[in-house]
């Protein structure tokens, strides 16, 4: 650690690590401030982030968020001189706030070493996937009446009432769209996935609206079966439950991406994430999360690879049209569905 870093006095350290609110190291000129979620930091973004101080001599410390939303409005609200310099947040949100130009700036792309090996779909000029997730079903089989081999036996009768499924505020209204997908419909024509949400509706217990709440539900036994991302699966198996997964084709895939803000530090944050897209930091990410790397040549977690979408069963969805729909969109499925 630097000289100058030393010489900080205990107090001097506290008012530091106070007003970043959880921080790994003191200020210092050249260190960064990432704003991300309290658990993410924790369980996989600290341990890179230390490895990349290691390499570079760049410290970073953190300010946590307990939303997207809620980090946007924080970013917003020291817009005049932004106290952070990385801003972890899902693709749907950053689609929206990359139109503040003044606040987020482009990638330095042709700077970033690591860029050419991340996976299509997960990085534009305005920000890039740090991680990826599919939409995938769990079940237990102690209390599923049968096996699940794609999405279409959700809407088989044996699973009356045994169903958790995300609400339109959920995953940016996936499931709205996996139901259009299979039914003849598409990003633009939702109609025919409209239809086949109410005929699931006899088969669906909640219609759930945190992790937190579905999670409970099936680890209960609530539910039987349950459309989430893997994590949530790695989560009942800490927990002793059995479960089992699959990410049926069409399986939807979802991003939590980085953005680079408008400082005196960019050059230094742009390494960061630069570092971050790199095969080391990307296996780190997948093994402490459980979530996909971007990294084409960095390998998932063990407990993963098996719940991951097979080569082709993928699709991506136009975050803009998305941002457009999902306040129409979550009207309807309020009054046609969730009542």
């Amino acid at each position: 650690m630097r000289h100058c870093r030393a010489a900080m006095t205990g107090l001097a350290f506290a008012a530091a690590a106070l007003m970043l609110g959880s921080a790994t190291s003191p200020l210092h000129a050249e260190d960064i401030t990432v704003l991300t979620w309290g658990t993410t930091w924790q369980s996989a973004i600290q341990p890179a982030a230390e490895l990349f101080t290691k390499q570079t001599g760049i410290g970073v410390n953190v300010q946590t968020q307990a939303s997207s939303g809620e980090g946007l409005v924080k970013l917003q609200a020291m817009k005049d001189k932004p106290a952070v310099d990385v801003w972890f947040t899902t693709s749907s949100v950053a689609d929206r706030a990359r139109e503040d130009t003044a606040l987020f700036a482009q990638l330095p792309v042709k700077d970033m070493k690591n860029w050419g090996e991340v996976i299509d779909g997960a990085k534009t000029p305005y920000y890039v996937a740090a991680y990826y997730y599919p939409l995938s079903i769990i079940w237990r089989p102690d209390l599923a009446p049968k096996q699940i081999t794609g999405w279409q036996d959700l809407w088989d009768p044996a699973f009356k009432n045994k169903l958790g499924v995300p609400n339109m505020s959920m995953f940016q209204g996936r499931m709205l769209l996996v139901s259009a997908l299979l039914n003849g419909g598409s990003e633009q024509n939702v109609d025919p996935g409209f239809v086949a949400l109410k005929r699931l509706k006899p088969n669906v217990v909640m219609f759930y609206g945190s992790d937190a709440q579905a999670r409970q539900a099936l680890a209960q036994g609530e539910i039987s079966v349950l459309v989430a991302p893997p994590s949530q699966a790695k989560r009942m198996t800490d927990q002793g439950i059995k479960v089992e997964i699959i990410s049926p084709k069409p399986t939807p895939m979802m991003y939590d991406v980085m953005m680079l803000v408008h400082t005196p530090r960019e050059t230094a944050a742009a390494r960061f994430i630069d570092f971050m897209l790199g095969k080391e930091a990307q296996q780190i990410i997948s093994d402490r999360l459980n979530m996909g790397p971007v990294n084409r040549n960095a390998p998932a977690a063990e407990s993963l690879k098996a719940a991951l979408p097979k080569p082709g069963d993928e699709v991506s969805f136009n975050e803009g049209v998305l941002n457009k729909e999902i306040g129409a969109w979550t009207d309807r499925f309020n009054r046609e569905i969730a009542q």
